[in-house]
């Protein structure tokens, strides 16, 4: 009983990144450019990764709620805190073949 309650605890403690449901992401490399502000951001599966998705892009995005965004991602990246994202693709994720919109982007339940 005591080795299935902690194989229990152990498979379930750890989340799943997944680029394809854009669920449980780390933050990778965040574009900001000079006149512009936040641009995009590529997501990764785990934090040591050293490529990941395609950039996703905040277009549409006013100055504000870029700003908004780019410290929620920044915070992200510096805490090594998961993300959940959604896109404006039609399975709102998307973000392996590229060129995406995001449409939304959230702190994950857990880091």
């Amino acid at each position: 009983m005591k080795k299935w309650i902690l194989s229990t605890l152990l498979c379930c403690s750890f989340a799943n990144a997944s680029t394809l449901d854009c669920q449980e992401l780390y933050v990778g490399r965040i574009w900001v450019e000079k006149g512009a502000g936040l641009k995009g951001v590529v997501f990764l599966n785990n934090k040591e990764d050293v490529g990941g998705s395609y950039w996703s892009y905040f277009v549409g995005w006013s100055a504000d709620e870029r700003k908004e965004a780019l410290s929620l991602l920044i915070a992200a990246k510096a805490s090594g805190h998961r993300v959940n994202i959604a896109t404006e693709e039609t399975d709102e994720c998307g973000v392996q073949k590229g060129g995406t919109y995001i449409k939304s982007v959230f702190l994950a339940n857990n880091p």
